[in-house]
């Protein structure tokens, strides 16, 4: 039965029931009323029921369709038809509705408006809210079954390699009735795209009752934090890897110096490692006592600065080993606020080796300026010293029958001969003079040294030799090297007043570029070492720094020139070698030498010998700008039967040479004024006369080396000053070699006596 008759018969009864009341009333008042008329009034009150309950059940289903659309969120109108009651009832459903509807409007905009992802589905999987954030996310609509859905997403776990079933998703255990909490995920778009970071909460849905109606999703966009998160991660891993790969060492502190961070180069450079450094101040482990105040005040300042605006400090400062001994570092500090403090990183670099090659800059420098001085100072002394020598012996034998007059004489040879040692000696300080590396065996030398001092510096001293067995042969002067470990073992003598030990030691030694740079040696690679000690007084530090300076001495006036150590140490660099010295006042001194390693044996040069002085009738080039010398080798080379061209330059000698005129042999000064030195003249000669002889002078040179394209043949040097014996001996050792074509030696019998000794020498002859 439908509402309107249920609402007829529900009306009839009060109607049929009143008419029986009255048909009983009347049946006692009236018996004779015609049953008829009873039935015709229930018919009427039929048909009057009927007609009000239709009045009232149409309004009722109108409305109840409202509500049934209104409870799914539909916009409907309400019945105002019915009665009062019924236009009512309809006007406050209508209301209710409106205030529904706004509502549910505003409940949408705020869903849709909200930057994160919210995703609103019921108890079946299927969506029934997806705001815009959403949408744009997973490209999905209302109505998308979030549990069986084809997706054009996919999900991972954190890690971003695990994929998150759809079973594990946190809308789909919303739906089981679980509570989701801070789910971190990562969906990739497909085809794939920028994957995006997302952070998950959902909560299931119930109703009054308590039943599962659906679940909700609310995801935070989490991209930027965890790009972010990433960068300051790979950040501190690059920090970290800078730290233990660079060069520097690397010490962090807070504002009180305490360690917090201590790296690996800091452990090799201090000697403490990190368990040990964290938490105790630096300043009492890396800092020596009388610096600690200084350093505490440095850093109180440099925080201030900070604190102002700065932005770091360099500084430099002697530091302590763990095991005792100081080097120095350099420091660069910078400084980060932590909180209400700072945090102060440290990057410290030892600069020892800088501060040693430093100072031997300064070293080279100030000895290159004196060696300049010196150098030409000996440069003039030796061309009037040459002018002397060269007179004295014809002086000499004129007055030699006469006793006083030869004494005279014989004073003043003696005087220029000394005056030609001290020139040598300014000169091997400067590094400026002459020298004949060759391949010198130092063992053979120091035995020879030794037997000569053995019977020169008295019993009380003990010759000590500590020789390589396996020494390697040096490329040097070996005249030279014997006159300076004599100079240096007359040193140790004089330190050793009481006696004591004097001890020659060799050794081999391979230099990297940073010990040669240390040691002061030309170049890296293979040298030999010598050891000269002894177990004197010592010397003083302050002594130490200028021992090597010329005219400098410690010993009484008249009993020492200054010039030994300075000639040894400038001899020494000029090889291309190096020297040190160490020394505590009480415990003696060791000088240690530094030469190169020979490769190849040296030129062969002839030793002087005694032979008569025979002059010749050759022609003779005389090349020298000095007018006195000049005069004076013209008048020597005449009188041992030369004929003689003389040029004041090489562009007068070239001049001569162009005429066509002819000569045997170009004698020529090395230094001289003008378009180019001697050097550069006999090469310009030689390159057109292959069997031209040279012969090379100078007071100040660094020596007469084979010239390019003459590799066979040496180029001889006579030095200056020189007397005429040494002269005319040179003159003939030059004009009397045979040479071909090319301007090679002419092999003669002897000259395969170096080879032969060299290959005696490296293969003894077995004892009988």
């Amino acid at each position: 039965m439908n509402l309107s008759g249920r609402l007829a018969l529900g009306m009839m009864f009060p109607v049929v029931a009143t008419l029986i009341a009255l048909g009983f009333i009347h049946g006692f008042a009236s018996p004779g009323l015609p049953l008829a008329a009873g039935a015709i009034a229930v018919l009427l009150a039929l048909m009057v029921a009927i007609m009000i309950g239709r009045s009232l059940s149409v309004p009722l289903a109108r409305m109840t369709l409202a509500v049934q659309g209104l409870s799914r969120g539909e916009h409907v109108s309400m019945p105002v038809k019915g009665g009062r009651e019924i236009a009512g009832l309809g006007a406050a459903l209508a209301e209710l509705s409106a205030q529904l509807g706004t509502k549910q409007n505003l409940l949408e905009k705020t869903v849709e408006s909200i930057r994160d992802p919210v995703v609103v589905a019921d108890e079946t999987g299927a969506t029934v809210i997806v705001n815009a954030a959403a949408r744009n996310l997973f490209g999905i609509a209302p109505g998308f079954n979030s549990l069986t859905g084809v997706r054009s997403f996919q999900c991972y776990f954190p890690d971003g390699e695990t994929r998150l079933p759809i079973a594990d998703s946190p809308l789909a255990r919303a739906l089981r009735g679980e509570n989701v909490d801070d789910f971190e995920l990562i969906v990739r778009p497909q085809p794939p795209g920028k994957q995006v970071f997302l952070l998950a909460n959902a909560r299931p849905l119930r109703d009054e009752a308590g039943h599962l109606r659906g679940g909700v999703s609310v995801l935070r966009d989490i991209t930027a934090r965890k790009l972010a998160h990433q960068a300051l991660v790979e950040s501190e891993l690059m920090a970290q890897t800078i730290v233990k790969t660079a060069l520097d060492a690397f010490v962090q502190t807070d504002e009180n110096g305490c360690v917090l961070d201590w790296s690996p180069q800091a452990e090799a450079m201090s000697g403490w490692t990190k368990s040990e450094t964290v938490g105790c101040r630096v300043v009492d482990l890396v800092f020596p006592e009388p610096l600690r105040v200084a350093h505490r005040e440095r850093i109180g300042r440099f925080l201030q600065d900070v604190a102002g605006g700065a932005m770091g400090m360099r500084y430099e400062s002697a530091a302590l080993h763990r095991d005792g001994h100081e080097f120095f570092v350099e420091v660069s500090l910078t400084a980060l606020r932590r909180g209400d403090g700072f945090i102060i990183n440290a990057f410290v670099r030892d600069i020892t080796q800088r501060r040693l090659a430093e100072e031997q800059l300064l070293q080279a420098q100030k000895m290159e300026s004196v060696g300049q001085l010196t150098g030409g100072i000996a440069h003039d002394f030796n061309n009037m010293l040459t002018v002397i020598t060269g007179t004295i012996e014809t002086l000499a034998e004129g007055v030699k029958d006469t006793p006083h007059l030869a004494s005279i004489a014989k004073l003043i040879s003696d005087a220029a001969d000394r005056g030609a040692q001290l020139t040598a000696s300014l000169l091997a300080f400067a590094r400026k003079q002459p020298l004949r590396p060759a391949e010198t065996d130092v063992n053979g030398l120091i035995r020879e040294i030794v037997r000569l001092l053995s019977q020169t510096l008295g019993s009380q001293i003990e010759i000590r030799t500590e020789l390589g067995r396996d020494a390697w042969l040096a490329l040097v002067d070996r005249s030279q090297l014997s006159a300076a470990l004599v100079n240096l073992a007359i040193n140790a003598r004089d330190a050793m007043p009481e006696g004591g030990t004097l001890t020659f030691a060799t050794r081999n030694v391979q230099l990297g570029i940073p010990d040669a740079v240390a040691r002061g040696v030309e170049r890296a690679g293979d040298h030999l070492v010598i050891d000269v000690g002894d177990t004197g007084t010592g010397i003083s530090p302050s002594h130490l720094e200028r021992i090597f300076d010329p005219f400098f001495s410690t010993k009484e006036v008249g009993q020492g020139t200054g010039l030994g150590l300075s000639m040894v140490f400038g001899f020494v660099k000029q090889s291309g070698g190096g020297i040190e010295v160490n020394s505590e006042i009480g415990q003696g001194t060791t000088f240690r030498i530094y030469l190169p390693k020979a490769d190849s044996a040296g030129p062969y040069l002839p030793a002087q010998d005694d032979l008569p002085i025979r002059g010749g009738h050759e022609t003779i080039l005389c090349v020298e700008d000095d007018a006195r010398i000049r005069d004076y080798v013209t008048n020597q080379l005449e009188r041992l039967g030369y004929k003689v061209l003389v040029a004041a330059n090489a562009d007068e000698a070239l001049t001569i040479a162009n005429r066509g005129t002819a000569f045997d042999l170009l004698f020529t000064d090395i230094v001289m004024p003008g378009s180019m030195n001697g050097r550069q003249l006999a090469e310009t000669l030689m390159a057109g006369r292959p069997t031209l002889r040279v012969l090379f002078t100078s007071g100040y040179s660094g020596g007469a080396l084979p010239l390019p394209g003459r590799t066979g043949h040496g180029i001889p040097l006579l030095t200056k000053p020189y007397r005429p014996s040494e002269l005319a001996r040179m003159l003939r050792r030059c004009l009397d070699v045979a040479v071909d074509l090319d301007g090679d030696p002419v092999p003669l019998p002897y000259s395969v006596q170096p080879d032969l000794e060299r290959f005696l020498r490296d293969n003894p002859p077995a004892d009988k």
